[in-house]
């Protein structure tokens, strides 16, 4: 009988601790995880995420310049033909000079140095607005039989007496712009003499004409190599001293520059020469060449 009270006991106080352990859990379940929870809050993005940039204010374009007028396109006719005359052997008498001034167009005076009008006929020249050169005397071939003049350069001379002789001679002809040769056919085939003299033309700022007394010349060589402004004779007027003769040889000057652009002329202050240029050069210009000075056909830019 006491075993059975005890077993009866024992029952009811498992009932007991299951009903309470029920309702604990059925407390707990309603108060954390049945009961329904208020609404959450929506969360406000910063207000920098929401803001919208700001449009950009218009931007008024600039107001277009007035276009400028467009200037006329000038096209320069072609340049007419070039013949320069040069002179030689001026220096002894400024008469000659004088005749030479009635011929018209830009004739180009060459003058030796030393002689008696060297530096009058170099003045007057230059002041008739004509281009002035030294007649530079150079050894010829043949010395003996050809005397080329005082103060010639010969081949046999030292650079530094070569250069004295220039100086000295071309403080005779103080309006001179260049210089060509008086004969010279040996010193101008000399490398060594012909550097030395345009070295000194180069210093001077000033052109140099070959005469071309010889074909063997390297005048114009040298020069080019030095970069001094040159060029070769064309055409002599008058290896005749004939006036219908120096008229042709005129007209072959002519012919060549038409052919080329321009030409270079040389004759002397003969009386037949003279004469010849008086009655052909004022024809030139309607065969459509122009007479100039040689510094028109002469130099850097040309």
């Amino acid at each position: 009988m006491a075993k059975k009270k005890k077993a009866s006991s024992l029952s009811w106080l498992l009932l007991l601790f299951g009903f309470v352990a029920g309702v604990g859990a059925a407390l707990f379940f309603f108060r954390y995880l049945g009961a329904p929870q208020p609404p959450a809050r929506p969360v406000k993005p910063p207000e920098h995420v929401l803001r919208q940039p700001e449009a950009p204010l218009p931007v008024t374009p600039p107001e277009a310049p007035e276009p400028k007028p467009v200037p006329e396109t000038i096209v320069k006719p072609p340049a007419r033909p070039r013949l320069a005359i040069i002179i030689d052997d001026m220096g002894p008498d400024i008469k000659k000079l004088r005749e030479l001034l009635e011929v018209g167009g830009q004739i180009t005076i060459a003058v030796m140095p030393n002689m008696r009008d060297s530096s009058k006929i170099s003045n007057l020249a230059n002041s008739k607005g004509l281009d002035v050169i030294v007649h530079m005397p150079m050894e010829p071939r043949e010395l003996m039989e050809h005397n080329p003049g005082d103060g010639a350069l010969l081949v046999a001379m030292s650079p530094a007496e070569i250069r004295a002789k220039m100086e000295s001679g071309m403080k005779t002809v103080p309006d001179a712009i260049g210089m060509n040769n008086h004969m010279g056919s040996r010193f101008t085939e000399d490398a060594g003499g012909m550097r030395e003299v345009l070295s000194v033309v180069k210093k001077k700022d000033m052109l140099f004409i070959d005469s071309r007394t010889t074909s063997k010349s390297v005048a114009g060589r040298v020069a080019r190599e030095l970069g001094v402004p040159s060029a070769d004779r064309n055409v002599f007027l008058d290896n005749t001293r004939d006036v219908e003769y120096i008229k042709r040889q005129l007209m072959e000057a002519v012919r060549q520059a038409q052919k080329s652009g321009r030409a270079i002329a040389i004759g002397h202050p003969y009386p037949e020469t003279i004469k010849a240029l008086r009655e052909a050069v004022p024809a030139l210009a309607a065969d459509g060449v122009d007479v100039v000075c040689i510094s028109e056909v002469v130099g850097p830019s040309r």
